[in-house]
């Protein structure tokens, strides 16, 4: 008895390559899949579980539940799961469009937070956006990040060839780099803007552009960072007293953040004071909930709790390295490894700017600070992240093995060409 075969409809945008994939390294990717996904899932239910811990005293001191910020972060994990798995699962959300769309709205959301008065000013920074007739706001920048991360795998993918030569590598690419930290820049979140510049470096690198033009890009940009710090007297007080102790006792409130910090993750100790018990956040550390969240782990969760999240973000940060380097495409390898430079550096600047590694510049911990757009944004480019995975047929079968019944399907249905008919 034979086995009748069809062809599968190719969906629409689909990026099909022609490789094939050995066993071990299906396998090794569907690992990979595991390794960021169960990092994700723990640390945004860890975010939860502290947004709520840190903001209950605030809450009750404005006459508000305990519970609203935690309710609040968890609509916002549920609003980006639904996005992610749209993203991961639907195949025409991967297409070529996509990415495109993607930026061009988060730089018309900047555009119009920058020059419209639905622009909001918060912390001395331009940064977020009323959304008119709802009490939402968003911030822009944090979707300029996942559209950058997406744009880019798909122009540096297409012109890959081209980038040995300036004009190759300016257009679109630098100059699609460029308006983005520019927007951003223009609001004064210079945090955010940083991120973005380490998001476009990291594309650069993993799209193969030639070792001397990237010392050019990133001197370039280092010059521009350098002037940006000079000419702001609160950013260079910031670096100063982050790098330069003594410079607390000329401006002691600068150093406030950073000494709260401390002395909170000091309290915690090896085992912490228990969940819900911190001091700093009775007021004493400003964004507790948000940049600081980190210090209050520190103290509730203790130094195991600390290195407990520093363990899923480096599980997270291998799988996603792992995507980069197994997998076939290249569109897939350069999103994944912008994606991983957004998360894994974001996260490592927030920490060292709790425990007084690095200047205090106002960056979330990715999953874990409150704060609706950057948990959004993040969990859509997971979900966009497994989406382009399946864009090679190989891989896709292999991320829908359920049983060994499925796995010889599929064998089938790799000699034949096709899927099995009834």
């Amino acid at each position: 008895m034979t086995i009748g075969v069809r062809q599968r409809p190719l969906a629409a945008n689909v990026e099909l390559t022609a490789e094939l994939i050995g066993p071990a390294r299906l396998r090794a990717l569907v690992t990979a899949r595991y390794m960021i996904l169960i990092p994700v899932v723990v640390l945004t239910l860890l975010g939860l579980v502290m947004t709520m811990s840190a903001h209950t005293v605030l809450a009750l001191n404005d006459g508000d539940s305990p519970y609203t910020a935690g309710w609040k972060q968890a609509a916002y994990a549920l609003a980006g799961a639904v996005a992610g798995w749209l993203l991961a699962w639907i195949p025409r959300l991967r297409g070529r469009v996509v990415a495109w769309a993607a930026l061009a709205t988060a730089f018309a959301a900047q555009i119009a937070m920058l020059f419209t008065p639905w622009g909001v000013d918060k912390f001395g920074n331009r940064a977020w956006l009323k959304v008119p007739l709802t009490p939402l706001t968003i911030q822009p920048s944090e979707f300029i990040k996942l559209g950058l991360a997406l744009w880019l795998g798909l122009v540096l993918a297409l012109k890959w060839r081209e980038l040995r030569h300036w004009s190759g590598l300016a257009a679109p690419a630098l100059i699609g780099i460029v308006i983005s930290v520019g927007l951003v820049a223009a609001g004064k979140d210079m945090g955010t803007a940083l991120i973005i510049g380490l998001i476009g470096i990291g594309a650069l690198v993993l799209a193969g552009v030639p070792w001397t033009k990237m010392a050019c890009v990133v001197a370039v940009a280092g010059l521009a960072g350098a002037v940006a710090v000079k000419i702001s007297p609160e950013r260079f007080l910031r670096m100063m007293v982050a790098y330069n102790p003594s410079a607390c006792e000329e401006a002691p409130e600068a150093c406030w953040q950073i000494k709260q910090a401390g002395f909170s993750m000091a309290r915690g100790s090896w085992f912490g004071s228990g969940l819900g018990a911190s001091r700093a956040k009775w007021a004493y550390l400003s964004q507790a909930d948000s940049d600081f969240i980190y210090a209050i782990i520190g103290e509730e969760l203790g130094v195991l709790g600390g290195l407990a999240v520093l363990v899923l973000f480096a599980v997270l940060g291998w799988g996603l390295f792992q995507v980069v380097r197994l997998h076939p495409s290249r569109r897939v390898q350069i999103t994944t490894g912008a994606v991983a430079c957004w998360i894994e550096v974001q996260a490592l600047v927030n920490i060292g700017m709790v425990i007084g590694l690095m200047p205090v510049i106002g960056v979330p911990l990715p999953f874990v600070s409150s704060g609706g757009s950057a948990l959004v944004s993040g969990l859509m480019a997971i979900g966009a992240v497994f989406g382009l995975m399946r864009t090679n047929q190989q891989v896709d079968d292999a991320l829908r093995w359920r049983s060994r019944r499925s796995r010889r399907v599929a064998a089938v249905v790799r000699a034949g060409g096709g899927t099995p008919t009834r």
